[in-house]
This record gives C-alpha cells, structure tokens and sequence, in this order.
C-alpha cells in the first residue's frame, strides 16, 4: 500500500470534512440566533428556579417571584428592550427580548431586592430570614433558600454569594443542556449539507485515491491553510505577551501605539482570507461534490463501464436499471457516505483543524527510512 497516497488521501478529507464544518457551524448560529435557543434556555431554568409549585409550571404562569426577579432592573438592562414582561406576553417577543446571559451575582442582588419588604429601604438579615420564610404557594424556591440561609449565619453578602454559586450551577447545566441540543443540530445540519451537496465521503476516498491532481491540489491547500493558522497564532501570541521583564521596553506611543491595533486586526484577517481560499479551490476542484443527472442515475442505472463499447450509449441515465439488490446496495453505499459526513462534521470544525495540523505536520516531516538490514526503525 503506498503510505503516501493514503496521508494524502487522509489529508485531503479531512480538509473537506473542516471546510464544511466551518459552513456548518455558521449554518448552526444562524439557527441558534433566529430561533433564540439560548435565550429559551435560560428562561426555562430560571423559571424552574423561581417558577413556584407544580400547578404554576404546568399553565405556564409565573409566580410573584418570577415576574418580580425578571423585571427587577438589573435585569431589565440585559435584556433587549427594558419592558415588563410575564406569562401572558407573547412568547417570541419574551425570547427576542431575554438575555443570553444573566450574571450570578446580578441574579442573586436581584432575588434578594424582590423579597426585601416595600417599605423597607436597608435590608437586614432578620428581614430577609423573615421574608423567605413567608414565601407562599413556593414550596422548591423557599426549600431551596433555607438552607443558604443558614449557611450564611447571619451575614448577608454570604446569603447573596450562596444564591450567586446556587444559580450559576443552575447555568452549567443549562449550558451542558445548550450543547447537546447543539451537537445533535450540528449532526442533522451536517447531513442535511452532505445530502443537499452530496458531500459522500467514501466517493471522495475514492476519487482522492484515483485522482492524484485532484489529491495534490487539495493537500497543497490544506498544507498552506495549516501554515498560515500557526502563523497567525505565533502573531496573536506575539501581540498578547505582556511585557513583564524589569528591562521590558515602554508602551508603545505615538505612531507605534497606532499602528498595534492594525498588527492585531491582521492575524484574523489572514485566517479569513485562508478559509476564503480554501472554499474557492474546493469548489475549483473535480471532486465529487454536488448532485448532477448523470449522478442521481448512477443510483439506479447501470455504469457505463458496465457495457462493452460497441453498446455503451452517451449517458448514464441511458443503460439498463441495475438489479434489486444492486441498486439496494448502491444507494445504501450512498446514504451511508452521506451519514459518515454527518458524522464527520458533528465532531466540529476545531476538532479536523487540529486534526489537519497533526497530520500535515506528519506529512511534513516523514516517516523514518528502514534500517540497512531491511528492519523498520523504533
């Protein structure tokens, strides 16, 4: 087996499966964005947090807690536009308008400020201590507030940091319930492009492995795409470094302070400019990308190298239908390179950009030559 043509071919779908992954996840954002997932999310847990008892969760209203901490002002300023908003507005609008993020210790400030009685303006922990222990009709919120007050003993910015690490646990499950939904969009995204463009991977192993143009040209690319990444990484890194040595040189002034922020608006401009690059050979390419008739006919009719010469007609589409299970197998193959893909892509873009650079550097460097007596090297 020639280890050469199989790295290239490795390399070279590898390249495709990056490629597609970046369309992927800019396809994954733009969903994530119009349908305002994170924001859905958060809305969910903080209404399982504050949401009162079974019989509220179930009609979708909210509890006094709920509607208090949600239009408390520190929260209205992360959302999109400072209205008040409860069960009964509609939803697109509540997910439009809610916040991606909700810090934990604004949401422990603005807990605490909403059981603070109306005529109270200084809050004392007695006061708190009596207000949670008069919550009604919110049996998990209040179950779940007694404990961090005993824990706080008597201080109050202990009640609020419990509250604070309280919610932000809260969030780092909401965030691990984000990224599954997100993992299991980007592997339906990624068969859904692999269909709509017939990205087949075991037809690209093939054609990379027929076609050595077609595999040289691609290797190229993927090697400079690498190449210019770890430079772009040795500029950021170069650019970041503080200066931290008692003889480092002063900050930059003048023309030269002027001149940093351009160095750094480079490095990303480069990394474009090589994805940019990259998609346009890839569509340059002969590779097998990209639904045709004479493709969609392979599917169900006979290849024409199948036929003798003498009766092999112009097109595919003209020879006689394969077999049952012929065709049952040939669009099985199909299917099954199109889910590999899908597959593929699901594992994301940073996963095959560092699996690009490991194996082109593999490429780069070689593999070490037998010994004389024909043994291979430890």
């Amino acid at each position: 087996m020639n280890f050469g043509a199989a790295l290239d071919v490795a390399i070279g779908l590898i390249f495709v499966y990056l490629l597609v992954s970046l369309f992927v996840t800019a396809l994954n954002e733009y969903i994530s964005s119009f349908l305002n997932k994170r924001s859905e999310f958060l809305l969910q847990r903080v209404q399982s947090l504050l949401g009162g008892d079974g019989s509220e969760a179930k009609s979708g209203e909210w509890s006094p807690q709920m509607c208090a901490v949600w239009n408390h002002p520190l929260i209205n300023a992360l959302k999109s536009h400072n209205q008040a908003e409860d069960h009964g507005t509609k939803r697109g609008t509540l997910l439009k308008n809610a916040p991606s993020y909700i810090p934990g210790k604004t949401f422990a400030v603005a807990l605490t400020e909403t059981l603070k009685p109306s005529e109270t303006t200084h809050l004392s922990f007695a006061q708190l201590k009596t207000a949670v222990a008069g919550i009604e009709n919110n049996e998990p919120l209040k179950a779940a507030l007694l404990p961090m007050l005993d824990d706080a003993e008597g201080k109050l910015d202990v009640f609020q940091q419990n509250v604070a690490t309280w919610f932000d646990r809260a969030m780092d499950r909401t965030s691990g319930t984000y990224k599954r939904w997100v993992h299991r969009l980007t592997f339906w995204a990624g068969f859904g492009v692999a269909v709509a463009f017939n990205v087949n991977s075991l037809q690209l192993i093939d054609n990379l492995w027929r076609d050595p143009v077609a595999r040289a040209g691609l290797v190229a690319q993927a090697s400079q795409t690498a190449q210019s990444a770890d430079d772009v990484r040795s500029a950021r890194i170069r650019l970041s470094a503080p200066a931290t040595a008692p003889d480092a040189p002063a900050a930059p002034e003048g023309d030269e302070a002027a001149a940093a922020p351009d160095a750094q608006a480079a490095a990303p401009e480069c990394a474009c400019d090589g994805g940019r690059n990259a998609a346009d050979l890839a569509q340059d390419l002969p590779l097998p990308i990209g639904w045709s008739g004479e493709g969609l006919c392979a599917l169900v009719h006979e290849p024409l190298s199948s036929l003798p010469p003498s009766t092999r007609p112009s097109s595919t589409c003209k020879t006689p239908y394969r077999s049952g299970w012929s065709a049952t197998a040939k669009i099985f193959l199909t299917l099954l390179g199109l889910a590999i893909t899908g597959l593929a892509v699901s594992l994301g873009s940073p996963f095959w950009f560092g699996i690009l650079q490991s194996v082109t550097n593999i490429r780069a460097t070689g593999i070490k030559p037998d010994r004389a007596d024909g043994s291979a090297q430890k």
